[in-house]
């Protein structure tokens, strides 16, 4: 518990840095600067979250920073990734709107253009990935969101049990079908990842992780379901 609460402690440091670095670059007012960083990142760290939390927050800041010489604006990029997860309630359905909303309203309060503000909100809302992004900056953006799908086994199997205690009020036979139906809905597409940077990185094992995972649900969501029928008879 307590190495726990240490990391803790080292991730918030380590966000707020991040945050007060791009403000500073930003102009943004230091004292709204602080008090919007405490107030973001209590948000992400805010339960039910246990893979939309500060975790992922940090993972997609450092991913970033891996890619940031190919955006046309990084600021942008940067402040839609602090933002596009702010609000996130897994019984809500328009949380990026609300992550969006919220985004509007810091950059409007903080006098930044109202240019980067659109920017912002059109990044945020592409992070729904019900289509594929849009052209540009937003691919990058949204292949940072999505890195998690390429990685290792271990990693990419404790993404699954985290997303699915944010949502295990869902009966499992109910889960699996909808889950599946999401990752099914990725691997469905030409590429996983818009940008040939993550394209060349993560594709091939992305892939295999989704066609593994979608098997493995569909197994055990007929066999729930068969389970909970045979209980009813």
């Amino acid at each position: 518990m307590r190495n726990r609460s240490s990391s803790k402690i080292q991730r918030h440091a380590a966000l707020m840095q991040r945050w007060t670095q791009l403000c500073s670059e930003l102009g943004v007012d230091s004292r709204l600067a602080h008090a919007e960083g405490k107030r973001l990142i209590g948000s992400w760290d805010r339960l039910p979250r246990y893979y939309h939390d500060t975790t992922h927050l940090l993972a997609c800041l450092e991913g970033l920073d891996q890619v940031r010489a190919l955006l046309k604006d990084p600021h942008a990029a940067a402040l839609a990734l602090w933002f596009h997860d702010a609000v996130y309630w897994p019984r809500r359905h328009d949380n990026e709107d609300r992550s969006a909303m919220w985004a509007a309203d810091f950059i409007t309060r903080a006098g930044l253009p109202l240019a980067l503000r659109d920017l912002v909100v059109k990044h945020i809302l592409e992070t729904k990935h019900s289509a594929l992004p849009s052209p540009g900056d937003a691919q990058t953006v949204i292949d940072i969101d999505l890195r998690v799908l390429g990685q290792n086994e271990a990693v990419y199997a404790g993404f699954e049990r985290n997303v699915r205690k944010e949502y295990r009020w869902v009966p499992w036979p109910d889960y699996a079908m909808r889950r599946g139906a999401v990752l099914q809905s990725f691997l469905d597409r030409a590429r996983i990842y818009s940008t040939d940077w993550f394209f060349e990185r993560y594709e091939a094992t992305a892939r295999h992780n989704l066609e593994r995972t979608i098997k493995d649900l569909s197994r055990t969501g007929e066999i729930a379901a068969a389970t909970r029928h045979q209980t009813k008879l």
